[in-house]
């Protein structure tokens, strides 16, 4: 059997509720009709800026921050340190350190350092079972076509999240402030709602913030599974 049938036949089982995807409990965003995190979570990518996004987390009432590096940052060990002392117990908010990876090379080495590692958009990264998120499906280079857009997403990958327990992230930086044009953005999230439907992969929509003032409350973000 090939294993385009074998990832075909998986996405078939999820769209029928049978058990290869992990069942999760749902907040209230469960009405989109899509396997959303219960939990207020948001993905960052700081630079030197941890305490001022983890306080405009608190206060936008994010309770789980993720925060995102590369392999190529030189302080990364004293990142994920800082990203430990800053989990402070008595605040409202935990946070959890990140690594992104965008080839299958990098999975090892960011695997030595943290269980989360973020992958973007690419083939081999959907299929690596080490890697637990996915990010980026909206942001490809190709033009769209007529009757399809290029929107990062398919149902051998989807099938591939399900079956490596992975989460989608929608990264809502890409429409607010990226350099591809809003109506192709909006338009590739629109096509990849239609796959969250129906095959209800884990999905979450964070801000992919950079800055303090890129993030947004956490129920605003997830008004985008309704676009």
């Amino acid at each position: 059997m090939t294993k385009t049938t074998d990832t075909a036949k998986i996405a078939h089982a999820a769209h029928n509720g049978s058990g290869v995807q992990k069942t999760m409990p749902r907040s209230d965003s469960a009405k989109h009709g899509v396997t959303v995190s219960p939990a207020h979570t948001d993905v960052v990518f700081p630079h030197g800026n941890e305490t001022h996004l983890i306080d405009m987390a608190e206060r936008l009432g994010i309770t789980h921050l993720i925060l995102c590096y590369t392999l190529k940052d030189p302080l990364l060990k004293s990142r994920a340190k800082e990203v430990e002392r800053l989990n402070d117990p008595a605040r409202h908010i935990t946070t959890e350190f990140a690594i992104l990876v965008s080839n299958q090379q990098d999975v090892s080495r960011a695997k030595s350092v943290t269980k989360t590692v973020i992958g973007t958009a690419r083939p081999e990264l959907f299929e690596d079972k080490r890697v637990t998120h996915i990010i980026d499906m909206e942001s490809g280079r190709r033009d769209d076509f007529i009757h399809h857009r290029n929107s990062g997403l398919n149902q051998v990958f989807i099938a591939n999240a399900i079956m490596g327990d992975k989460t989608l992230l929608i990264d809502a930086k890409q429409l607010l402030f990226g350099d591809q044009a809003r109506a192709v953005v909006l338009g590739r999230m629109r096509q990849n709602n239609l796959f969250y439907k129906k095959y209800s992969p884990r999905v979450m929509v964070v801000s992919g913030a950079s800055e303090p003032l890129e993030m947004r409350p956490w129920r605003d973000l997830q008004n985008l599974l309704d676009v």
